[in-house]
């Protein structure tokens, strides 16, 4: 009766720590949580059937073919690949729970009865942690699930835990084999009592040294995934904080709001366009077009620089006004920089130096103010020319009607390798439903 109990623990502690090993060590994602848990209870009651009628081990086999199927569920893709991370599953589980549950009792010499009392220990201890954890720990599972649950492994980091997990198989299966040869009293291994306590010593130091070393990387993978999204919490404040900074200065320009929030949207169509285009692919990765959409706002920044006289300014700006204008380009490029220096560098910082600096360049040259041309323009800053022209066209300004649709289209297809980039206006025209969509915003921001 008491090796049948111990035996339903042990199954009981591979089935909850695979379960755990696969959402917070791998990261893999959980089914809708309703099904989760429909999936839970189906498990547990399979699994008690596999132990009742083929025993201990073909459970443990249940467990981890219920752990990959449920791993091959929650994901969106790749879906069998998942089924694989079984291997290391499997290694991480056996790395754990062997050492622990085998090497102290060989290495202290313990009974079969003090053997067993000993794993009852273990087991309680580790139920009552998992009881206070899910039951009692409320503030515990708040953490937890806020600077764990949100984490995301970098490929590095895959590859060692499954190099760690494979190796911790083998590793743990062949202490497990050691031990039980030295124990056989019998056995030609253990004829020799001082050649067997050899034995066990290696084998206990060297399993205890696997655990501790797994832990200890699994914990250092944590708590760097842990700074990882404390890093983005606090970039995506600085990007907060800097984006305040650009609306209370277009808070100061009576002739353009909501400007900033509708160019970052028309930033993102075409962007995204590109992209599906498949147009420079070497430029705009994911994180680029992420960054071009945090740094939109900040294009107009400079302005904070521009006198309220000429910045409101109901009519046409004289040659000298417009030279002061003008130099909201290189105004927001000093800002942006300084800011760089200060917070430290950051992508959608660079990316915003950019746009503030040459957004109003043009692609043969004759823009401002450094009067570069083509290629030379950043991409950031050529998608926000088309998209800022579009806006200050189609919007109401003091000294101005909002321009009708079509007329700005026709004005943004002439200025086509003359003002901007040919691949930008093409992708621009791609998407002017979404622009329209857009557009329509005008009469709510």
């Amino acid at each position: 009766m008491e090796t049948v109990i111990l035996e339903i623990l042990e199954t009981a502690a591979i089935t909850v720590s695979g379960f755990l090993i696969k959402k917070y060590v791998f990261l893999e994602p959980d089914m809708e949580a309703k099904r989760q848990h429909c999936f839970y209870l189906i498990n547990f009651f399979l699994i008690g059937i596999v132990f009742l009628v083929f025993g201990k081990d073909a459970a443990t086999m249940a467990v981890l073919l219920m752990i990959g199927f449920n791993t091959c569920l929650g994901r969106k893709e790749y879906r069998l690949c998942g089924l694989f991370l079984m291997i290391p599953f499997t290694g991480i589980i056996n790395g754990l729970f062997v050492p622990v549950l085998l090497v102290p009792p060989y290495f202290f010499a313990l009974s079969e009865q003090g053997t067993s009392v000993y794993r009852f220990i273990l087991y309680g201890l580790l139920a009552v942690l998992l009881f206070l954890f899910y039951v009692k720990g409320k503030n515990w599972r708040s953490w937890f699930h806020e600077n764990m649950q949100r984490r995301s492994l970098r490929k590095s980091e895959k590859y060692l835990l499954w190099v760690i997990g494979i190796l911790l198989m083998f590793f743990s299966n062949t202490d497990s084999a050691a031990m039980q040869i030295v124990a056989g009293g019998s056995n030609a291994w253990a004829v020799d009592n001082i050649h067997s306590q050899g034995i066990v010593s290696y084998i206990g130091v060297s399993s205890i040294s696997a655990f501790v070393m797994t832990i200890t990387i699994i914990v250092l993978i944590m708590q760097g995934n842990k700074r990882s999204f404390y890093h983005e919490k606090v970039s995506r404040m600085q990007s907060g904080m800097i984006t305040f900074m650009a609306e209370v200065v277009e808070n100061r320009d009576d002739n353009t709001g909501g400007h900033i929030r509708r160019t970052a949207a028309y930033v993102e169509c075409i962007a995204k366009e590109l992209k599906r285009q498949g147009r420079y692919s070497n430029i705009l990765t994911d994180r680029y077009l992420s960054d071009m959409v945090v740094a939109a706002p900040l294009h107009d920044i400079g302005k904070i620089h521009i006198p309220d006289a000429v910045l409101n300014k109901p009519g046409k700006l004289t040659k000298e006004e417009f030279e002061i204008m003008k130099t909201h380009t290189t105004a927001g490029e000093e800002l942006l920089t300084h800011a760089k220096a200060e917070l430290g560098e950051s992508g959608y910082l660079n990316t915003a130096v950019e746009m503030a600096a040459y957004h109003h360049e043009w692609w043969n040259g004759k823009g401002y103010p450094y009067g570069i041309s083509g290629e030379e323009i950043p991409l950031c800053a050529r998608i926000m020319a088309v998209a800022d022209v579009f806006d200050a066209l189609t919007s109401k300004r003091c000294y101005k009607s909002a321009m009708p649709l079509e007329k700005a289209y026709a004005i943004i297809r002439e200025e086509s390798g003359t003002h901007f980039d040919p691949a930008v206006v093409e992708a621009f025209f791609a998407v002017t439903a979404d622009m329209e969509e857009r557009e329509k915003l005008n009469k709510v921001i």
